[in-house]
């Protein structure tokens, strides 16, 4: 069920993109990263983690979250809307529920799911919905509302300096091609190649992640490629490549030419990798995620050293009474600590390997079980 609920969410948020192919100044360093995904680095959650918790997302036994639509955390809220209804629950630090926002006056959503999405915009709680943008305060006080709101869709930027990056992401109409994939000022730098016909989807995420005043990425996540960007361009190309078996043939137009039949194809082939997106910088690393049915997967990919660590393949151990501290679809970072969460059947996972092991178990953990919520963890990665 639980994956059922992931490849729903990941063709709902899809981006339709043209061209998988770029083209760019050839001279450009390329850095290559070979993945063998089953084969990455990982270790135990000992050796990689620290600052380890479980928190439990507490309320009444009607104030249950079946599964996280859409999800901000931060060191003391976290915000959360609900799959089934669309409901905005504001948590504090300790897990405990501070309010419910289960409808705005003025508002009657057309599906009954109140909210779609939220956000966290200068210390405001910003959530979206069908025509309508509201605003509350971290307690979950009303701040203001617009009934009647037009999203109008703005072409990723970022400033380095005096330069100016723009990203063209290629969410245009059926038969026709964005101007640009990266330009700089008025100067295009990539673009896309109009030679593809084809349209793939994939969870974007951010399109342009910024580092510093001197550095920045770009991502195009179909192309498996970030490309590393300083005040004066493109410095290099970080591409990561992966074995034949896991590569999409982008030359297979028929599969690309609607969203079914791409998903049939993914669906049967679940080795492949769609996409590798989703960026967030957390310390020295970026973490992207490795889209795939079969072998979705966090990175950290180390900016400094390249080296590549699998956070699938960090292993709870004793420290942690061998319980999961990782969701498949679910992570995100306040630049302090990572976020995720698991759900109380892990519980009894980490129960029997806590037997096999001879090891007992803290009562805390065993009493999670009971929780009717997911159980958001919070860690920081070494």
């Amino acid at each position: 069920m639980k994956k059922f609920f992931f490849i729903l969410a990941l063709l709902s948020t899809s981006l339709f993109c043209y061209a998988q192919r770029l083209i760019h100044d050839p001279a450009i360093p390329v850095v290559k990263s070979r993945i063998i995904i089953e084969q990455m680095r990982g270790g135990t959650v000992s050796e990689n983690l620290s600052d380890l918790e479980y928190i439990t997302l507490k309320g009444s036994k009607n104030d249950v979250i079946d599964h996280l639509s859409n999800s901000v955390f931060t060191k003391n809220r976290f915000a959360i809307i609900n799959n089934q209804d669309g409901h905005l629950f504001i948590y504090d630090e300790n897990g405990v529920l501070l309010n419910r926002v289960s409808k705005l006056e003025g508002y009657k959503p057309k599906d009954k799911r109140l909210f779609y999405a939220v956000d966290l915009i200068e210390n405001k709680l910003v959530v979206y919905a069908e025509r309508m943008k509201a605003s509350y305060d971290l307690d979950g006080n009303l701040i203001e509302k617009f009934l009647d709101f037009e999203h109008k869709y703005s072409i990723p930027s970022i400033d380095l300096g005096q330069t100016r990056f723009l990203f063209g992401v290629a969410q245009v109409k059926r038969d026709s091609f964005p101007e640009f994939g990266l330009k700089m000022n008025d100067s295009i730098l990539v673009r896309y190649d109009t030679r593809d016909t084809i349209r793939s989807q994939y969870y974007q995420g951010k399109s342009l992640v910024k580092i510093s005043e001197e550095k920045a990425f770009a991502v195009f996540p179909s192309t498996y490629k970030m490309f590393e960007l300083n005040p004066n361009g493109i410095s290099k190309i970080h591409q990561f490549i992966f074995p034949f078996k896991n590569t999409i043939d982008t030359s297979n137009f028929a599969m690309y030419k609607d969203s079914s039949t791409l998903f049939d194809y993914l669906n049967k082939n679940q080795d492949k990798v769609y996409g590798v997106g989703r960026p967030m910088l957390y310390k020295n690393y970026m973490i992207l995620h490795i889209g795939s049915f079969g072998l979705a997967s966090w990175i950290a990919y180390n900016l400094e050293t390249g080296e590549i660590l699998s956070l699938k393949k960090i292993l709870p151990d004793k420290s942690n009474d061998f319980l999961e501290f990782l969701d498949s679809n679910t992570l995100s970072t306040d630049g302090e600590y990572l976020y995720s969460v698991i759900f109380p059947n892990a519980i009894q996972r980490a129960k029997d390997k806590s037997r096999e092991e001879a090891h007992t178990m803290r009562k805390e953990f065993l009493n999670m079980e009971k929780s009717l919520n997911p159980i958001l963890v919070r860690f920081k990665l070494n």
